[in-house]
């Protein structure tokens, strides 16, 4: 009796364990309408009709003034798109060393602000075995903490990408979602597979990198925004890579311009899928003629009439209303902020020195994880696992990018 028992008790929890699991269903164009705010994964383009390209240009750094004077200024202030418009570009941006004056200069500058996390970790591991918790006050923090000291609107902030394209599958996807952010851009694609923006109401027919997991639930509403890779150099065996830094191209200003306008040509001319280019500073320091390069190849996209570099919240929003290319316009949002620039010197967790600009008042201790606002009554959390960046200078760096 006492065996059946138990054996009936076993089978309910796992009837009722798997009842309370929402596996996604698969997708399809009857249930998932893009009217409902609903679209499949696919790699076919919401409009049947001459679509213009779009570009995303991306960056997942601290925002410091010497990047920003030095290499966003140069190359991305004062272009325009064929509307005559500005140009926009995505910055999806970390804690640590983050100036924040510079933050709301960007954003009134249109361009787009995300989400990186608070500590950008070194290590992959944190963020595949990180709790929902912990990834809440990652991203969630950082978004509290950067509209409060850029004195920006907290609902501009609304993308996000994990630090080493690091997503944890659903735990990630429900930290987001907890964390008031609408879309990811973590999830890369192979070159061949040109994927568009897509919800995760269904079931996603991406293919997951090595070492991350893919998302089974079903999270209404939220949108992926997919990174397709691009081609490397293929002598030495680099076919796809996803961040400049890690193609290992190296030639002239012309050949790198030629590449990179090839990997443009590769959608344009057929499908054209939006392309998401990750740009690290570091790649301009340490492969020659990089800069050079990489501005002719922006000349070389504005002389283009069907060509806009965008947002990706653009991207998002023209997925979810697609016009032909002869009525896309370039988004320029009317946006105002002050900022009383202050320089505010703070100990971190182990007691090194930073020096942290603000928009607004110094806050009493240097934010982090737990305490986002840098509030001395509340006590600041130090885990383990998480790690404090192992640059000790009390200066600025002059990059923090990462290889991917």
């Amino acid at each position: 009796m006492k065996t059946t028992t138990f054996f009936l008790l076993c089978m309910w929890a796992v009837l009722t364990h798997s009842m309370s699991i929402k596996d996604a269903e698969k997708c399809s164009d009857d249930n998932c309408k893009i009217g409902d705010g609903c679209r499949c994964s696919s790699t076919k383009s919401p409009l049947d009709g001459d679509a213009p390209q779009l570009i995303s240009l991306t960056f997942d750094e601290a925002v410091v003034n010497n990047i920003y004077t030095d290499v966003w200024e140069p190359l991305l202030f004062d272009r325009k798109n064929p509307d005559g418009n500005p140009i926009s570009a995505t910055f999806f941006v970390p804690h640590e060393y983050t100036d924040y004056r510079r933050v709301q200069d960007l954003y009134l500058r249109g361009f787009e602000i995300g989400v990186n996390s608070i500590t950008k970790n070194s290590l992959a591991q944190y963020w595949l075995n990180a709790t929902e918790e912990v990834l809440k006050e990652e991203f969630e923090g950082q978004r509290i903490l950067m509209s409060h000291f850029a004195n920006i609107p907290q609902d501009d902030i609304v993308g996000a990408r994990t630090p080493q394209l690091q997503l944890d599958g659903d735990v990630s996807i429900n930290a987001y979602v907890a964390s008031g952010i609408l879309y990811d851009s973590s999830w890369t694609s192979r070159s061949t597979t040109m994927m568009f923006p897509y919800t995760l109401d269904y079931l996603s027919i991406q293919e997951c990198r090595t070492g991350t997991t893919c998302p089974k639930d079903s999270h209404q509403g939220f949108w992926v925004a997919p990174i397709i890779n691009i081609q490397g150099n293929s002598t030495d065996g680099i076919l796809e890579c996803n961040s400049l830094n890690t193609c290992n191209f190296h030639g002239t200003a012309d050949e790198i311009s030629q590449w990179l306008l090839s990997q443009v040509e590769r959608e344009r001319s057929t499908t054209k899928a939006p392309i998401t280019l990750m740009v690290p500073s570091s790649w301009f320091r340490f492969t020659e003629n990089s800069f050079d390069g990489f501005k002719t190849f922006l000349d070389e996209l504005g002389k283009l009439n069907d060509v806009f570099l965008v947002s990706l919240k653009q991207v998002i929003d023209w997925t979810k209303n697609p016009v032909p290319l002869s009525e896309f316009k370039t988004d320029v949002p009317d946006r105002t902020a002050d900022c009383g620039a202050i320089n505010c010197p703070l100990q971190n967790a182990n007691g090194d020195l930073r020096y942290m600009m603000s928009c607004v008042p110094c806050p009493e201790v240097y934010p982090w994880l737990g305490n986002p606002l840098g509030q001395a009554t509340i006590t600041e959390k130090t885990t383990t696992s998480t790690e404090e960046s192992t640059t000790s200078s009390t200066e600025e760096p002059t990059t923090t990018s990462e290889d991917f």
